[in-house]
């Protein structure tokens, strides 16, 4: 009896775990699994009718309850990690350049062990819960354990059915969610990403308004993502207080050299990862929160920031250090150039597993796109990677930007992070706060030492870091920043809702997806004819939430 009472409570685990915040780890919580409680009903009336399960039904039964265990361990550790939940139908093409970021610069051997010890603990799950199931079936030859069972099953489907059917009732409570739940979610996805996708919704959106730009007197615009930098680092006290000091420095720094700056928030359209999603709803102006719309979106002939700009005589640059293979998005968006890794020509050591300095892919395009006389105005797209998970190792900032390739390797030795340190919620949110401060010290100098005195630089977060760093129960905002030495456009940002300074207001005005009309409209000539063009775009602009 003891014997089975072990098994049961092995296969209630298996299915009732929880994560252990913020790492991957599990704990044990006491929860009862309901598809256990059908699995013994149905074992137990097979028993009854034809006898004790045969090989093949058993074999069936251990593939199946390990699926759901695997199933379960995604299902609870996915949204501790990243903040989301998982789409295996979306997610998984990803998942070997994600396990390339952590691994990166991990020792084989380290990477050997790893891999074993992940063998050696699946070959235990499926042996664990092998012993436990042929437990469960072998008792059930004898009549009153099998009718024990049957009662027990019993005992725990019929309240639990009937709190699906009176949702007051509180039974519920002492169930964990059903792994069949996210396993059928899953399906349903991919259904909805292949056989039922509704290929219209894109089309039928408003477009953006048109621009003149006039405002700008022909000055370059800057649009750039700092890489998970979300409203967490003004929102949580644990991100916020290291970093208060460098905020207040940079805008004290920047309101010396003669810059002015608007801040506000906005919620993002991703959260953790994806940041494609959120550089698509700026540049679309469109909300584009998952695979199925991005796909759409680049199917499409939208106009987006990127022709606005061009059409209004404006040369497009996007500056992608990431970017080491092929970019289709590219052909969609029409850039004029795109400067990628191997365009950056970087031969100094590589820092992680994108390898290129920020503060280095910055200054080369300078020289070659900002410096050269007679050029057409720029805009500039710039997604950062530096701050990236796992946020380590971080490239030094050179004050003297002449010499931003010049790293020895000793340097790069001294912010390697072992793989231990990388799977942990609290050595990630310190290299997390590191990543930021490295980001503020390359805007902050390339402002003062570099960029025209006519350029506007709009500065924002594409989403918060993932939930190992800093929770999975926040928002989804991330904060924005508008720098400029022209106060007529500051004012105009303000009347759009932002606030001066570094430091964003409260309340996010907006979807991430509403900033590039905002833009449009704010940079455009005031006049009565645009005004009223505006007023018709509405739906695109940015409200009060």
């Amino acid at each position: 009896m003891s014997q089975l009472l072990l098994a049961l409570f092995i296969l209630n685990s298996a299915l009732t775990f929880q994560n252990r915040w913020p790492t991957v780890g599990v704990r044990w919580v006491p929860e009862l699994s309901i598809e256990l409680a059908l699995l013994l009903l149905v074992l137990v009336l097979i028993a009854a009718w034809r006898g004790a399960p045969g090989r093949r039904l058993r074999c069936a039964v251990l593939v199946g309850y390990v699926i759901l265990t695997l199933g379960r361990y995604l299902d609870v550790t996915a949204p501790a990690l990243m903040g989301r939940s998982i789409n295996l139908y979306w997610d998984s093409p990803h998942l070997p350049q994600v396990a390339a970021l952590f691994l990166d610069q991990v020792a084989g051997w380290q990477v050997l062990l790893g891999g074993l010890a992940l063998l050696a603990l699946l070959t235990a799950l499926v042996l664990v819960l092998r012993w436990a199931l042929s437990t469960v079936i072998e008792a059930l030859d004898h009549t009153p354990v099998r009718r024990a069972l049957g009662v027990l099953a019993l005992i725990l489907l019929v309240p639990y059915g009937a709190g699906w059917l009176i949702p007051r009732l509180p039974v519920g409570h002492g169930f964990a969610l059903p792994v069949t739940a996210m396993l059928a979610e899953q399906v349903k996805r991919v259904l909805a990403a292949t056989v039922f996708r509704d290929h219209g919704r894109i089309a039928g959106q408003p477009p953006l308004p048109v621009s003149d730009l006039s405002r700008l007197g022909k000055g370059d615009v800057w649009v750039i993502f700092f890489e998970s930098q979300g409203a967490l680092v003004f929102d949580d006290p644990r991100f916020a207080i290291p970093l208060a000091d460098d905020f207040a420095t940079l805008e004290r720094s920047l309101l010396a050299a003669g810059w002015q700056i608007a801040s506000a928030r906005v919620e993002s359209s991703t959260f953790g990862g994806s940041s494609w999603l959120a550089h698509s709803s700026l540049l679309s102006g469109l909300r584009i929160a998952d695979q199925d719309d991005y796909h759409d979106l680049l199917t499409s002939n939208r106009a987006t920031l990127v022709s606005r700009f061009a059409a209004a005589g404006y040369r497009t640059v996007a500056l992608m250090p990431g970017l080491r293979y092929a970019w289709p998005e590219g052909q969609f968006y029409r850039f004029d150039r795109i400067v990628d890794a191997e365009r950056l020509e970087y031969h100094g050591p590589a820092y992680g597993g994108w390898v290129i300095p920020d503060q280095y892919s910055l200054y080369r395009l300078h020289q070659t796109e900002v410096t050269p006389t007679g050029r057409s105005p720029l805009l500039v797209f710039f997604p950062t990677i530096n701050s990236h998970a796992p946020f380590a190792p971080l490239p030094p900032y050179h004050p003297d930007w002449s010499h931003v390739a010049a790293v020895s390797d000793a340097t790069l030795s001294s912010g390697a992070v072992e793989l231990s340190g990388r799977l942990d919620g609290e050595e990630l949110a310190a290299a997390y706060v590191r990543s930021i401060r490295y980001n503020l010290a390359v805007l902050g100098g390339y402002l003062r030492q570099h960029a025209p005195a006519n350029a506007l630089l709009l500065v924002l977060g594409d989403h918060q870091p993932p939930a190992i760093v800093g929770g999975r129960d926040i928002s989804w905002q991330v904060p924005v920043h508008v720098f400029s030495r022209d106060p007529a456009i500051i004012s105009a940002f303000q009347a759009a809702g932002f606030q001066v300074g570094i430091t964003p207001g409260s309340t996010a005005l907006g979807g991430i997806e509403e900033l590039g009309p905002l833009l449009l409209r704010t940079l455009d000539r005031p006049s009565a004819t645009h005004a009223a063009d505006a007023a018709t775009s509405q739906p695109n602009g940015i409200h009060q939430k």
